[in-house]
């Protein structure tokens, strides 16, 4: 592959003045040391802040900076590494908005990330920015709100949107978060200008205030090079920047840069050519390269290290959640400073009392061992003893006092220190109570809350009051009611867990089944009074059965008590072969008739009134075999007539009656109802709209935000649909006929699971859910 060198060039202009250095603007090689997958990537952070705060030059830095720092420190796949880039920008963001609440500030980030390997650019955009991409044979604009959201920093999930390009020398790219009116056909006729000439074209185009960022590809070892006008052309303005504004340092070197103060480039009255003392400094050459890394030595790729794809079929994360859609932040008018309270200015005062008479016993114990040494010392005997003795003295002395000084500072922190954060976070949380109580509309209550909650954590880092607890428990409940969320205890089934990450579970009223999906194996585990015991002598595996083969077994489901082979469990391989299983005896297999279309790869099936359904997501097929005592001998019908909806990414079904749901690999769901009469066809609906009617979630796409990989039917009488939500660790109810929201199920607080999403859920007819993360199951009982 060609390598390329990126050069940069700032379209910076603020109050019709050009300025040399753009903010947020932040281009990497790979530091030395960086994460497996990593090495060879290198990576551009554009980053346009809007709202009504000020931030500074350092503070820009270092939003860019842990952006950059996240991104290198992330294994395995590019697209992974970029999304979790996005999401720490966002949880920064975020928790400076809650933070600010009270004083009616926020920050909204728009970020754009480039990451560049050989030739192959992968880009990220969250927030309504712009990508151009300029090349020999068009224009190409990328900008899409829709896919891309609002922005960092709005909500606890980023929503980001993904695009992927072939870069060649002499391509261009531009990044800008507001395009001026006529580029998109001035951008059209500059493909022979050179990168400057492109500049002083684009700021010919508008007078208008103007923060993007040309990007130049050319055939090189893969340096990365930001470009700025000569400084003899830069007339820094007067005023302070706004949020989006002001100067940056600049972006790369081999290791990232550290954060360096609050206190913006420029100040009022203050020209950056000019700093004050305390200014952050001004960066002067006109063009500085970021030369790549020093080769990582050779190390393996993430396909030469990653174990093969698991006979299971987990599914991929959607490439693009949806954000919750806000038009503006709730945000307060700003208030004036609180005067502090008579309890701080006690606390205060007792502070500077006490570091006086620190001061006093210091002074005091020093003219305490003046006079002692010439007591406990010997006379005038020995000199040479004398001097050691006094030597000694004074060393100690030396080493004491830093010692106690450091243990009375830790004290007085201790008690003082964070009881004034403490004080001060209980007091932001109680006013975002009263807010929360008066608000009267669910979405600001919903807001106030959140800040309650964020408020209580903080304080809880420095003291941990019962007082604080039962706040807790009164916020986390009105959460829980306006958002619909239902807690359930949920208790460990294994002491250490399987050794394997699991991908199914089926559950009677006493004994629970684990799919291994490494090994496409399945686990038994008996009921024993309240806890479940590991069966060791369980075996149904692939493996030679009689005349047959069974392969990893990729999906099971329970059986009815009653049938003519006395199995409890019925697996299925990816080739159509079922494998019978119960306790205490051998697995007996027995192929499925094959279907007319022959087998493509068996993704999923599932048991209704005596039918088994069986999805060949490759050939986009359903097949249904009818049987009798849970044998199926008799050739297949297929489920479809003449339409057959688009499921070749479809990983999980159900059926109900005549109804069919189709989960697919990006968290849609289709319904199909089958039709009995020849002039009636079977219809779908793709997608099949799912419907939230919780007034806290107005405007907010709970389902974009949601990663669903798995779907079920719980038993009759109550008869609901539950969507697997892998990332959260929840479990969605919906009702069958109408896909309306019911309930979210989620854990008490103070729940410890294992890390990682959740891999599988099933519910037994005593309606007790379990729930696979990792290798680990856990079990809830009296589910709703």
């Amino acid at each position: 592959m060609t390598k390329l060198d990126l050069t940069l060039l700032p379209l910076y202009r603020l109050n019709r003045q050009e300025l040399s250095a753009l903010p947020g603007l932040l281009a990497m090689t790979p530091p030395r040391k960086t994460a497996r997958g990593r090495e060879h990537d290198r990576l551009v952070v554009y980053l346009v802040l809007t709202g009504n705060a000020t931030l500074s030059t350092a503070e820009y830095l270092q939003l860019t900076s842990q952006v950059a720092s996240r991104f290198f420190e992330t294994p395995g796949a590019l697209t992974t590494a970029m999304r979790t880039a996005a999401e720490a920008l966002n949880r920064a963001l975020l928790d400076r908005n809650l933070g600010s609440t009270t004083r009616g500030q926020y920050a909204v980030g728009w970020l754009v990330l480039a990451a560049l390997r050989d030739a192959q650019c992968t880009m990220l955009q969250s927030g309504p920015t712009h990508i151009y991409k300029l090349d020999s044979e068009a224009v190409t604009h990328t900008f899409d709100p829709a896919l891309s959201g609002k922005g960092l920093g709005l909500s606890q999930a980023a929503t980001i949107y993904l695009t992927q390009t072939e870069l060649h020398p002499g391509d261009r790219l531009v990044f800008s978060g507001k395009t001026p009116a006529g580029w998109d056909g001035a951008l059209g006729q500059v493909e022979h200008d050179s990168p400057e000439a492109t500049r002083r074209r684009l700021f010919s185009l508008s007078r208008d205030d103007l923060n993007a960022v040309l990007i130049q590809a050319r055939e090189g070892t893969g340096n990365l090079t930001v470009m700025r006008p000569a400084p003899s052309s830069i007339h820094t303005p007067k005023e302070a920047a706004p949020i989006s504004d002001p100067p940056a340092p600049p972006a790369g070197a081999e290791s990232l840069p550290p954060f360096l103060g609050a206190d913006p480039l420029s100040r009022p009255g203050n020209s950056a050519t000019e700093p004050e003392e305390d200014e952050e400094p001004v960066f002067s050459p006109s063009a500085y390269a970021i030369p790549p890394q020093t080769d990582s030595g050779g190390l393996p790729t993430l396909d030469q290290v990653l174990p093969g794809f698991p006979a299971s079929i987990p599914r991929l994360r959607p490439g693009t959640p949806s954000l919750h859609e806000m038009d503006e932040p709730i945000m307060d008018e700003p208030k004036e400073p609180r005067q502090p309270s008579a309890r701080t200015r006690r606390v205060a005062r007792g502070m500077v009392g006490g570091m006086r008479a620190w001061r006093r016993m210091v002074a005091s114990l020093g003219s305490s061992l003046g006079k002692l040494g010439p007591n406990v010392l010997p006379g005038s005997e020995s000199a040479s003893s004398s001097s050691f003795s006094s030597n000694f003295l004074l060393a100690l002395i030396a080493i004491a006092i830093p010692l106690m000084v450091v243990t009375a500072g830790f004290v007085m922190y201790s008690r003082f220190g964070r009881s004034i954060q403490y004080d001060k976070n209980m007091i932001e949380a109680e006013n975002a109570r009263t807010r929360a109580i008066s608000a009267g509309e669910p979405t600001r209550e919903r807001t106030e809350w959140q800040a309650v909650m964020f408020h209580l954590r903080e304080a809880e880092k420095a003291r941990k009051t019962p007082e604080l607890e039962t706040f807790r428990r009164e916020a986390q409940g009105e959460l829980d009611e306006l958002e619909g969320i239902q807690r359930l205890n949920f208790y460990p089934v294994f002491a250490t867990g399987i050794g394997a990450p699991i991908s199914r579970l089926a559950a009677n009223e006493t004994d629970l089944y684990v799919l291994d999906a490494e090994q496409g194996r399945v686990l038994h585990a008996a009921q024993v009074s309240r806890t479940f015991e590991m069966d060791a002598a369980f075996r149904c595996e692939q493996g030679e059965y009689g005349d047959y083969h069974v392969g990893p077994i990729v999906d099971i489901l329970i059986l009815p008590r009653l049938n003519s082979l006395n199995a409890a469990v019925l697996g299925i391989d990816a080739s159509g072969n079922l494998l019978y299983c119960a306790p205490g005896q051998v697995g007996q297999a027995i192929p499925l008739p094959i279907p007319d279309t022959n087998w493509g790869r068996v993704t999923g099936f599932t048991y209704d009134s005596g039918n088994l359904y069986v999805l060949d997501a490759q050939l986009r097929a359903v097949w249904v075999y009818t049987g009798q005592d849970a044998s199926f001998v008799e050739r297949p019908y297929f489920f479809f007539g003449g339409q057959i909806p688009e499921i070749e990414d479809s990983i999980d079904l159900v059926v109900n009656g005549d109804e069919l749901y189709l989960l697919h690999a990006d968290g849609r769901l289709s319904h199909c109802s089958y039709s009995r009469l020849d002039t009636v066809p079977t219809r779908c609906e793709d997608p099949a709209p799912l419907v939230n009617t919780i007034p806290a979630y107005k405007d907010i796409d709970l389902f974009g935000q949601a990663h669903f990989t798995q779907i079920m039917l719980t038993s009759p009488p109550d008869l609901t649909l539950l969507l697997l939500n892998a990332d959260n660790r929840n479990v969605m109810r919906f009702s069958p006929r109408s896909l309306e929201l019911l309930t979210q199920i989620y854990p008490t607080p103070g729940t410890t699971f294992k890390p990682g999403p959740a891999g599988a859920m099933t519910v037994n007819p005593n309606r007790v859910l379990f729930l696979a993360v990792d290798d680990q199951v856990y079990f809830a009982p009296d589910m709703p």
